[in-house]
């Protein structure tokens, strides 16, 4: 009789036994299988590589292949219950999709993170450019009434740019600052 090889009942919850079978596993290399698979019927059946070939009783797989029973069982154990450190040689196409599109969240998650930063720094040296600049327009020029220019921008919200440019203008003479004295604020007292 023809050896019938050992039926893999594989009890993983997924879409197929080829997305959920361990990957690294059906490959060359350390770790191999000792063992062909063959998908072909229903039910996916293995092949020992020391398979006789032929059985002395119907329907039961040959000594070699009988061997490889209990491999396939610890395989299975490992699929149903995966640890987060297991080796992706353990883990199955399915197990492996996830895992990449974690690891490309997570990649989308840190970029938008850079762009932020960078944003947020780019708007910290804009802001120290503006102070830069007021420093130098104050050093440099001798701006007629600067207590008052300062104070009214100060008490409108004005920004660091908005004062810069309303010091530019007083200085090109575009922008004269109504500079009240003690004697105009007692006359409007008075008429009011």
């Amino acid at each position: 009789d023809t050896c019938p090889g050992v039926l893999i009942h594989w009890l993983v919850p997924g879409p197929s036994f080829l997305e959920t079978f361990p990957v690294g596993q059906a490959s060359a290399g350390q770790g191999v299988l000792p063992f062909d698979i063959d998908t072909r019927g229903n039910i996916p059946c293995a092949y020992s590589h020391n398979c006789a070939g032929t059985t002395g009783t119907p329907m039961s797989p040959c000594s070699g292949c009988a061997e490889v029973v209990g491999f396939i069982e610890h395989l299975l154990l490992l699929a149903q219950d995966i640890k987060s450190h297991t080796k992706y040689r353990f883990l199955s196409h399915s197990d492996m999709v996830n895992i990449t599109c974690q690891y490309s969240a997570e990649n989308n998650r840190l970029k938008l993170k850079g762009l932020n930063d960078a944003r947020r720094v780019s708007h910290v040296l804009t802001q120290l450019d503006n102070y830069k600049s007021l420093i130098m327009a104050l050093s440099e020029h001798d701006i007629p009434h600067l207590q008052h220019i300062l104070t009214v921008a100060l008490k409108r919200g004005s920004s660091i740019r908005q004062m810069i440019n309303t010091l530019e203008d007083s200085l090109a003479g575009a922008y004269h600052p109504r500079r009240y004295t003690g004697n105009d604020l007692d006359m409007a007292v008075l008429a009011y």
